[in-house]
Order: structure tokens, then sequence, then C-alpha cells
């Protein structure tokens, strides 16, 4: 990771949930930008570093879906892991990973604990180069 506290970036149009995921994985330790709209993920990627992308699929304008597709075409989007956010059902996030170069997904569940959990997984995973 790039510095002693990890760097994520979420990007959620619930603007109340985005709110929520800040402050959970703040208090968690890690520094937390969010973004209401994807549609300033390559800008913020690029300025920000984050060492993991939290990304909601539904979401308006520029669905997670497409932002998948859009980030192939960019060697610096490709090379930050995302993880997809998500309360799609896990049979289409699993199909959605597989077809993705997303590393994994998170179910939006409403456990604060399990999420902080996974998020910290998947920032361990990285670190350790799985």
């Amino acid at each position: 990771m790039n510095s002693i506290q990890p760097k994520i970036l979420v990007i959620d149009d619930d603007v109340k949930l985005l709110g929520a995921v800040r402050r959970l994985l703040t208090s968690a330790g890690m520094q937390v930008i969010t973004s209401a709209s994807s549609l300033h993920l390559p800008k913020l990627v690029q300025r920000e570093k984050p060492d993991l992308i939290l990304l909601d699929i539904e979401m308006p304008t520029l669905s997670g879906e497409h932002v998948l597709d859009f980030t192939k075409l960019f060697d610096f989007l490709r090379a930050t892991p995302i993880v997809l956010h998500s309360a799609k059902s896990e049979e289409e996030l699993q199909s959605l990973v597989a077809r993705s170069h997303a590393i994994g997904y998170i179910k939006k569940t409403g456990n604060p604990m399990s999420l902080v959990a996974q998020v910290k997984a998947f920032l361990t995973a990285r670190e350790s180069g799985a």
C-alpha cells in the first residue's frame, strides 16, 4: 500500500451510505475518499492513488458495470483493485467479477463489522500479492 493508512475510494450514489461507510472505514484506521458519481473515477484515481476502490454497481448516469468496461481501457485504472459493493444477488456479483477485472465483491448487508473485515481482507490480499 502507498501509506501506513490505507486509502479507499468509495463510489456510491447513495450519499447517506457514503457518509456511513466513510465514518466506518475512517474509524477502522483508513483514509477514505468518496464520490457520489462514477464519472469522477479516472480523475480521483490519478489524483488520490487509492489502494482500493469500493464501487457501487447500480448507479445513474454511468453504472458500475459500465465503469468496469471503461477501466479496461486505462492502465492506471486497471492497476487499482476494484471491489464491487452491491445489494445484487451473489450469482450476479460472481458473474460480474468473473467477466471483469474486479477482484471481488462485498454485499451491502448493513453489517458494519463485516464491511470493515472484508475491506481489510482485500487490502491484506493485495499486500501479500494474492
